[in-house]
């Protein structure tokens, strides 16, 4: 596991093994609380914490327990003692933390999309490469069991030729929302829910469509007054293989109300998912419907996978906790990320194309 060079005092783990210690950076952040509730049931110990914003109550953050909190991640680095830092920071800052922490040989968990755009990204691939410390961006998505469970399926064949596929990601209105926060600013952000919530499945199609997205067709309307990021957004994309599909996000609904879908449609088979239910959190169960057309399913050609949630605290539940210790695990044997930078600038370049497309009302071929 990489870390910085100063003397620190690691606590140690079952096995001997010390525990990694950890900055935190950008308390002022939707994703800040429920981060340091899964930190709080790993082995690793949250050291220091930085929050830039001087106007922001870092005492509001009850996870964050007694720990010193610097102003700037520079000063934290060469201060405090650290294995890795996890970023939720704005996008347009997170290239630069990165930037700082890879420097000093920190590994990194950052919040998704870890920049505004693929452009803003890729620098930091090879800047990755030479300090050999490791860089995990946060799309847990695909720790969760049904994802899984998809991802096999489409490995073995199960839906045979892959024509389509059909997301959704409808959450709250904005009026619901504080959109005074830098997650809703164009300049901080880039986009607005398609580069807050809709990326979720953009990621999740790419780590589960064996092809690329080679196209993107996007239309986005930003209806909520003062708030010049979108606020809906209706993508149709198209594979290298000619798979087409669709991505709709919006916020659109009242207060605490999801609409989420991810279905998958084959010569095979086909899949019905919906992965948030009607409220937020991970309690109760989720189903994946399948239905297939193949003769060894001629009896029952419908049928439903019931998982049911183990409750656990922080992102994500227990799944998301899993993807946080699969960094955790990387660092410690030097290996790859569950999601790494490369994959996410892989999810940059089709957003890229998307609001390029919105622009310019036309097709756009996403980036290699």
């Amino acid at each position: 596991m990489a870390g910085s060079d100063t003397e620190t005092g690691n606590s140690t783990i079952g096995d001997g093994t010390e525990a990694p210690t950890v900055g935190y950076v950008g308390l002022d952040h939707h994703h800040a609380e429920p981060y340091l509730r899964t930190l709080e049931t790993l082995p690793a110990t949250v050291t220091c914490a930085c929050e830039p914003n001087d106007a922001f109550d870092v005492d509001s953050v009850a996870s964050l327990g007694d720990v010193p909190v610097y102003g700037d991640l520079e000063t934290m680095l060469a201060d405090a003692a650290v294995d890795a830092v996890f970023l939720t920071l704005s996008n347009r800052d997170t290239p630069a933390a990165v930037e700082q922490a890879l420097e000093r040989g920190v590994d990194i968990y950052t919040e998704k999309p870890a920049g505004r755009t693929a452009a803003e990204l890729e620098p930091l691939l090879d800047l990755e490469a030479r300090t050999g410390a490791t860089v995990c961006v946060s799309y847990p998505w695909q720790s969760h069991p049904i994802a899984a469970q998809l991802k096999s399926r489409l490995d073995d064949g199960f839906f045979g030729d892959l024509r389509g596929f059909e997301a959704r990601f409808v959450a709250s209105q904005l009026a619901y929302r504080n959109t005074d926060h830098f997650v809703f600013d164009t300049d901080a952000s880039r986009g607005g829910i398609l580069q807050w919530l809709g990326i979720h499945w953009i990621q999740l199609l790419t780590w589960l469509l064996e092809a690329p997205i080679a196209r993107v067709n996007a239309s986005m309307t930003a209806g909520f007054d003062g708030v010049d990021v979108e606020d809906g957004a209706t993508l149709q994309l198209e594979t290298e293989t000619g798979t087409l599909g669709t991505v709709h996000c919006g916020y659109y609904l009242r207060d605490g109300i999801y609409d989420t879908q991810l279905n998958l449609y084959g010569s095979g088979g086909r899949s019905n998912w919906n992965p948030m239910g009607r409220t937020f959190g991970f309690d109760g169960e989720t189903e994946l419907e399948l239905e297939s057309a193949d003769d060894d399913w001629s009896a029952t050609p419908h049928r439903t996978i019931t998982h049911e949630y183990e409750p656990g605290a922080g992102y994500g539940g227990t799944w998301g906790r899993e993807f946080v210790r699969e960094f955790f695990a990387a660092c410690e044997a030097d290996a790859e990320p569950p999601v790494t930078l490369e994959d996410a600038l892989t999810v940059l370049r089709v957003l890229d194309a998307a609001y390029e497309s919105a622009e310019t009302d036309r097709w756009v071929t996403v980036e290699k």
